[in-house]
């Protein structure tokens, strides 16, 4: 037996023995690497290396033997800068993705390659578990999401991408049809509350997973029901206010309540929230119309002007809004779509008034596309400068034809007058342009919390954390459209989510800053990047298309056009998925360190170079040692 020292403590050991047996015997450890034979380009990994005293540079952990009276130290800066990059000279030549693309594209981090496994296998339930994991609201965002996912879905270079929401959408229905509902294990109850204004998909996302996690959560919702956005401003032939309420019904039994009719402001004001609960999280949305600004514009005349918002929200609601036999709807978003095919089942002729072309429009393509198809007509490269009526009723608009200049900060190319002008009549006209927050009652100073004011942008949003939702006020949390504007209903319930896992930190008396991410290899940044050729093997198998129902008929109702899969059609698009995700990334040592060192991926040759000469390790490593 001989004696060494460890970090400066001392341990026996046998002639003949490793740095490396010896510390994982006593408990001490030395991350490595080279017991997996496919990382172990360079004969050792030199993610043990160590410090001996005495010796120059590092030595392997691994492949050295220990002496009588050796001094070794393993967790020095210099050290852990040795493992960084020995890790980074392997990571360099790391040809694969540890996430799914479509997963890192998802704004709410959905697990859809596991799902769709799932799904491929028949395991529907299992599928369902997994996407609550992140989504507790797929009925609704399986018929309504933008689908980012399907953006980056590698299937795209064979052929088309995956059908991913559409499926989605299937695992959700089959769940909700089911003689078994999944829903989420309730933990120990933490006798803590919560109050969440606004009862749309970000403020009960964060309701959900607060009362799964064994909080006490209300929800404050003005509307008379709940869904915002999702009830207020996405048509039934979308989503059906049916599969809503029923989604709702199914987010609430683990103990959410929802009170309806309730404004903060009017009803109940902040400061009693702010005294009365343990936290609060702010998810008003953005549901306050922008105004068309025109120069001649005599808004008191015109009787027939309805902002794009209140159009949806008052349909919803069946107030009666008598928009004539000829609309003109203006603006080139989903709401502007919205508007446009509501106003056609509602017996009128659309034209739909855009001032960039149909490339520039941030509205979904197939949105637009259906909106086609039933019929509407779209004036591109188009904008109206004036409205004038003489009895309030019947407008002539002038319009103006734009060319398109340069990019601007969006990344569209910028719309500009060309002088030349002609007009339109129209019964009606329906600006959707945006949406703003509705913060009137934050600026009352009843709801002034300890005489602070809310942090607010120009854009009348919430100043917020991104990470954590945190507003910088005692136990406030801000995030939806509070906090971004007008965005997607995937986007609100990703912080809606993250709200509820910062509050959970922050009434746990933890630090509320988020989670250390994960190391995420990548074979390249986006879809477009990555090479073609890689992919000549593969068949090509089409996307199956949604089944809907006819565009003719579907124009004169609001039945919901998409009508959904049949099973042997959803398995069937499920197994096209290429798997893209490496299948052990939750496991993966090499993930593990990478993550925990804080290395970065490389390829340049100068850092081999560098990495070599850092470590004096050997250019010809056939004597080095593998484990």
């Amino acid at each position: 037996m001989i004696k060494i020292k460890l970090n400066d403590k001392e341990f026996s050991a046998e002639t003949g023995e490793t740095i490396l047996q010896v510390a994982e015997r006593n408990g001490l450890h030395i991350p490595t690497l080279c017991h997996d034979k496919e990382l172990n380009p360079f004969g050792s990994c030199w993610v043990c290396a160590v410090e001996v005293k005495g010796r120059r540079g590092f030595v392997t952990a691994c492949g050295t033997n220990v002496t009588d009276g050796m001094e070794v130290f393993t967790e020095t800066d210099d050290v852990k800068s040795a493992r960084k990059m020995a890790l980074e000279l392997l990571l360099s030549d790391h040809y694969a993705d540890c996430e799914a693309p479509c997963r890192v594209a998802c704004p709410d981090n959905v697990d859809i390659q596991t799902y769709l496994s799932h799904i491929a296998n028949g395991n529907y339930r299992e599928a369902i578990k997994v996407i609550k994991e992140t989504l507790p609201m797929p009925l609704s965002i399986g018929r309504v999401c933008p689908a980012f996912c399907e953006e980056e879905c590698r299937r795209t270079i064979v052929d088309e991408p995956i059908a991913i929401r559409q499926l989605k959408r299937y695992a959700a229905d089959f769940d909700l049809t089911d003689d078994w509902s999944y829903i989420p294990s309730k933990k120990e109850k933490k006798n803590k509350k919560i109050a969440i204004i606004g009862g749309g998909p970000s403020g009960l996302t964060c309701g959900f997973y607060l009362t799964n996690n064994g909080y006490d959560a209300d929800v404050y919702e003005a509307a008379p029901k709940a869904g915002g956005w999702l009830r207020y401003g996405i048509p039934e032939y979308r989503l059906p206010n049916v599969i809503l309420d029923k989604e709702i019904k199914l987010m609430c039994k683990n103990g959410m309540k929802i009170f309806t009719k309730k404004k903060v402001g009017k009803n109940i004001t902040l400061q009693e929230l702010h005294k009365n609960y343990d936290a609060i999280y702010l998810a008003i949305g953005a549901q306050k119309a922008v105004p068309l600004r025109l120069k001649d514009f005599d808004t008191e005349k015109i009787k027939t002007l309805f902002l794009g918002v209140d159009f949806l929200k008052n349909h919803t609601l069946g107030k009666k809004q008598r928009i004539g036999k000829r609309v003109a709807v203006v603006g080139g978003g989903n709401t502007a779509i919205d508007c446009a095919r509501t106003a056609k089942r509602l017996g009128a002729k659309v034209t739909l008034v855009y001032r960039r072309t149909r490339k520039e429009m941030p509205a979904e393509a197939y949105e637009v596309d259906a909106a086609e198809h039933e019929g509407i007509k779209f004036l591109f490269l188009t904008n109206p400068v004036a409205i004038f009526t003489e009895d309030g009723r019947n407008l002539n608009v002038k319009l103006e034809k734009m060319k398109l200049g340069e990019p601007d900060e969006s990344g569209r190319r910028r719309p500009q007058p060309t002088g030349e002008f002609f007009e339109e009549t129209f019964t009606s006209i329906i600006p959707a342009i945006s949406q703003s927050p509705d913060i009137d009652f934050l600026l009352e100073d009843k709801n002034k919390m300890d005489e602070q004011e809310f942090p607010l942008t120009r854009w009348s949003t919430a100043v917020a954390d991104e990470e954590t939702m945190f507003c910088g006020m005692d136990k406030v949390f801000a995030g939806g459209d509070f906090r971004r504007g007008p965005a997607t209903a995937i986007e609100a319930i990703a912080d809606g989510r993250l709200a509820a896992e910062s509050i959970d930190r922050y009434l746990s008396g933890k630090s509320i800053l988020s989670l250390e991410k994960l190391f995420d290899s990548k074979k390249e940044k986006k879809l477009k990047e990555v090479d073609p050729k890689e992919y000549e093997d593969y068949k090509k198998i089409l996307r199956y298309k949604m089944p809907e129902l006819d565009a003719k008929k579907r124009s004169s109702n609001f039945e919901e056009v998409e009508t959904g899969f049949k099973e042997k059609n959803a398995r069937s698009e499920a197994e096209r998925c290429l798997e893209c995700g490496c299948q052990v990334n939750t496991t993966c040592d090499l993930r593990k360190y990478a993550t925990e060192y804080s290395s970065e991926k490389k390829t340049n040759i100068r850092l081999m170079i560098h990495i070599h000469s850092y470590l004096e390790m050997p250019t010809n490593v056939s004597n080095a040692v593998v484990v």
